[in-house]
């Protein structure tokens, strides 16, 4: 189906103010299925608006919404209501045939599965990687023996084990005898990195006792027949801590060095939860607690979204009841960051979160999960909003999209400059366009390229 590129108040990048603001919550669904705990992005049906998947741990359903690209979200048939206990899920290409596949843990049914995407957003097959991962838990994907296919590493709650299923390419599993690990009690979050550089990738791991909790590293050991095995780090990054919800591998300081984000989501009556910054300093990790008025830190993210080429910190809070729920923090360089700014206080328990841009305007909106509420929100970045002096635009749409060979811009009233980027933000085109002129992108290569007119106006558009 071809698609156009609608050019409205709220879908351009034409003037960065100042300062980062979002829109108040838009709830895009008031009752979904019961306990949403979960939440990916990306694109699933083949446009350049980047759609919504949530699993709820109650409902027992993964849900997909898909973006109309004006800010509004349509549900779409459900994926499965067969795992049950979602905790988990992820977007990648399992099967190596260009699309998005959904990859979902099922901790109340020991289950982790993946379901196919045909490249329209249909998903008609559960596959069962596994229903013997005892209390299915976090989980990471990456090519973990380095035969290009992606694998999966998850945790096993219940059984108080790490593991590995290998990937054939053609998104069948196999358990891998050798095991991340099953020496930690009750392994929840999980994440992979190369850290130490030696081309094949690592494991960080956080447990969820509720108290006494820590952070380990497990390092890759691969050899060149393929074999994999681990071995922990002899120091620990952290421990008694009161319930890891969240670690990833970020180089917070932009030191080239991979440092982690981690969330101590803490639990009932038990201590206020906390966000830390482990600095890996070269001889180890230094441990940061940045000050938040979240009392249940839950997931964090890592992503620019005041567009100065920082990474920022957004975090969502576990807690239920008044309080805030959602918040960023600025990055300022070399490990520094502003006090926390505060985007909302109307949710409850708003565990998850999921970033993209959304209304490809050229900045990061947010869409939560609140657990508590049924509820999936969504925040809006007015880092760029139009300008009086760019109402010129206002009425523009450019179509077909996708496109193989001309784009068309119907009501762009001047001669005007045009420039496409790729994917890495290299220009590849650039044209001086007569009113009414159409844009010769025939001879660009197939993929996701970015357009900007007069250096203000950016959208995306899909060359087939």
């Amino acid at each position: 189906m071809k698609h156009k590129l609608l050019f409205g108040f709220a879908m351009l990048s034409y003037f960065a103010i100042a300062q980062t603001s979002f829109l108040p919550k838009e709830t895009i669904n008031s009752s979904t299925g019961d306990a949403p705990y979960t939440m990916t992005s990306g694109l699933i049906d083949g446009d350049v608006f980047p759609d919504i998947i949530i699993g709820t741990y109650l409902g027992n359903t993964i849900e997909w919404y898909k973006n109309n690209g004006d800010n509004t979200f349509t549900i779409q048939p459900l994926i499965t209501t067969t795992l049950e206990g979602i905790v988990f899920t992820k977007l990648a290409d399992l099967n190596g045939d260009g699309f998005l596949d959904v990859v979902a843990s099922g901790y109340s049914n020991d289950s982790v599965a993946w379901y196919p995407n045909d490249g329209s957003g249909n998903f008609v097959t559960e596959n069962i990687i596994s229903n013997a991962v005892a209390g299915a838990s976090g989980f990471s994907i990456g090519d973990i023996n380095n035969d290009t296919f992606i694998d999966i590493a998850i945790t096993a709650y219940n059984n108080n084990e790490v593991l590995w299923f290998s990937n054939d390419g053609m998104g069948a599993f196999t358990l891998d005898t050798n095991k991340i690990d099953d020496t930690l009690v009750n392994p929840g979050a999980m994440d992979m990195e190369d850290i130490d550089g030696d081309g094949d990738l690592d494991v960080v791991v956080g447990t969820a006792i509720y108290g006494g909790d820590v952070i380990e590293i497990f390092r890759n050991n691969l050899i060149e027949d393929g074999t994999v095995s681990f071995t922990k780090d002899p120091t620990t990054i952290a421990s008694g801590k009161a319930g890891i919800f969240h670690v990833s591998f970020e180089d917070i300081d932009g030191d080239t060095d991979l440092d982690i984000l981690a969330t101590e989501v803490s639990y009932g009556s038990g201590p206020t939860g906390n966000l830390y910054w482990y600095e890996d300093n070269g001889s180890g990790f230094t441990e940061t607690t940045f000050t938040t008025t979240l009392n249940n830190p839950a997931m964090a993210q890592f992503r620019d979204l005041d567009n100065d080429g920082l990474n920022d910190i957004v975090l969502g809070n576990g807690a239920s009841g008044a309080g805030n729920d959602l918040v960023w923090f600025k990055n300022n360089g070399s490990g520094s960051f502003d006090a926390e700014d505060i985007i909302d206080d109307t949710q409850s328990q708003a565990f998850v979160l999921a970033i993209e841009d959304y209304d490809n305007d050229g900045d990061l909106d947010i869409a939560t999960s609140a657990y508590n509420q049924d509820a999936l929100n969504y925040f809006e970045n007015e880092k760029i909003v139009l300008s009086i002096s760019d109402a010129q635009f206002q009425n523009l749409t450019i179509y077909p999209n996708p496109t193989k060979d001309f784009l068309t811009f119907k009501g762009l009233t001047t001669n005007s400059n045009v420039s496409v980027f790729d994917i890495l933000g290299k220009q590849v085109l650039v044209k001086d366009l007569i009113n009414g002129q159409t844009l010769n992108v025939s001879e660009l290569e197939s993929g996701i390229y970015t357009l900007k007119i007069n250096n203000q106006v950016t959208s995306k558009f899909i060359k087939e």
